[in-house]
């Protein structure tokens, strides 16, 4: 059985942040007030070449807001630093 996660092109790491926002989208009250305030954090896609960080990309919390855009940015960003 393939991981889906792999296939789809993420990381574990990746993966589990996604799992982990819709999670605590779904709780119902108080509970997901309580999760969303303590969610927060910050995704950087760095590229390494040489032993150096080649490009680096800093994802703004709006794409945060919803995981699978900032993802397709992050993918979208890379693509555009590699060519």
């Amino acid at each position: 059985m393939p991981q889906y996660w792999r296939v789809a092109g993420l990381s574990y790491l990746q993966y589990a942040n996604v799992c982990a926002e819709y999670v605590r989208r779904v709780l119902k009250e108080p509970e997901r007030t309580k999760a969303l305030s303590r969610a927060g954090y910050s995704m950087i896609k760095a590229t390494w070449k040489d032993g150096k960080v080649a490009s680096r990309v800093t994802l703004e919390s709006a794409l945060l807001d919803d995981p699978v855009r900032s993802i397709s940015a992050a993918a979208a960003a890379s693509e555009k630093n590699n060519s």
